[in-house]
């Protein structure tokens, strides 16, 4: 049996918020990355800031999709499934395509322009974007998600998740969360168009009926001094095998496994302990982190590629990045908070 947790849970609301703001180191320091990975542009191959992508990937999307399966827990117990999957479509489904439609266009563009020479004006371009398909990145300057992978991921997700959560007993609820721990864990490494899908599944769903428990969420706190120490310690062991080193990929690869463990549980509780107040600053943020979610790459990528023009230096590039993109997607959110018409598009309710 679930015990519900409050109807509005202030650590949840803040521990969101909190992650998505992150965002932008986080793609700020793809432009580093020394590994390879394709990205919309590429600065150079800077260890000490890629380190900040290897420190987050194991658990931070695995922490999105369990935040995002609490939620639903709430919102589906006051909309029931019918009025849940309708707000589904028309708060995830509308920033999605618009999202497609004129931000992911302007991200290949410039991984045209900086990887493959394209001289090309952007209107011309935006022909290219929508006949050029490979892989759905963007990265070779063709048709892209981008970030926008993550929305239409959780409304797939979102209706899968309907569909087991209305067929299966409550008395079967302990199995079924033993089954999706396995099956979350065992299928982290079984990609889906490059993601993870089936681990992000079962990582919703487990946010759903678990996570949403008050009790279990208390009795999971009574070990946090346990659960952080083991999660900072492999999450900084990860990072550091995987930049440092070669040779101890086995090692590392145990390491990168318990920190995507263990970090749910020590994210979850030390958010009830220290992030479960509300303030007019915070209830902010949390109103506004979708929206946040959805500009954030844009003024990123917009902000390198200008400064990697004018030659400030790849190091400054990174700060100045950060510097610049934190208060113009804050301040860009605010404006579309109070812009009636264009709120929709964002995934906000549209004001009277």
């Amino acid at each position: 049996m679930i015990t519900s947790l409050n109807k509005h849970v202030n650590y949840i609301d803040n521990l969101r918020w909190i992650a998505v703001f992150l965002l932008i180191l986080y793609h700020t320091a793809m432009a580093y990355n020394t590994w390879g990975e394709a990205n919309y542009i590429f600065l150079g191959r800077i260890r000490p800031i890629a380190c900040i992508v290897t420190l987050m990937s194991p658990w931070f999307m695995p922490l999105m999709f369990v935040l995002a399966g609490v939620s639903s827990y709430y919102s589906l117990d006051r909309r029931g499934y019918k009025s849940f999957i309708k707000e589904r479509f028309v708060r995830l489904g509308i920033p999605l395509v618009f999202g497609v439609l004129f931000l992911s266009p302007v991200l290949s563009f410039i991984a045209d322009v900086t990887h493959n020479g394209y001289d090309g004006n952007y209107i011309e371009h935006y022909r290219i974007f929508f006949t050029r398909i490979t892989d759905l990145s963007g990265y070779d300057g063709g048709f892209g998600l981008a970030h926008f992978w993550f929305i239409l991921a959780l409304i797939v997700i979102s209706l899968i998740a309907c569909a087991v959560i209305r067929s299966c007993p409550s008395s079967h609820i302990s199995i079924l969360i033993i089954v999706l721990a396995f099956a979350a864990v065992s299928g982290f490494d079984i990609r889906v168009a490059g993601k993870p899908v089936i681990s992000y599944l079962c990582l919703y769903l487990i946010g759903y009926y678990q996570f949403s428990d008050a009790g279990f969420v208390a009795r999971l706190s009574r070990y946090r001094k346990i659960i952080l120490p083991v999660f900072i310690i492999s999450t900084a062991a990860n990072t550091f095998l995987f930049m440092y080193t070669s040779g101890l990929g086995p090692l590392n690869n145990i390491c990168n496994y318990i920190s995507f463990i263990s970090g749910i549980p020590a994210l979850i509780t030390i958010g009830r302990e220290y992030l479960n107040d509300a303030s007019p600053f915070t209830r902010f943020n949390s109103k506004i982190s979708y929206v946040f979610y959805i500009i954030h790459f844009l003024p990123v990528v917009l902000c390198q590629y200008f400064l990697s023009r004018i030659n400030t230096g790849i190091v400054a590039d990174f700060f100045l990045t950060v510097l610049i993109t934190y208060p113009l997607t804050y301040g860009l959110c605010f404006l579309i908070s109070r812009t009636r018409f264009i709120r929709v598009l964002f995934g906000l309710k549209r004001t009277r």
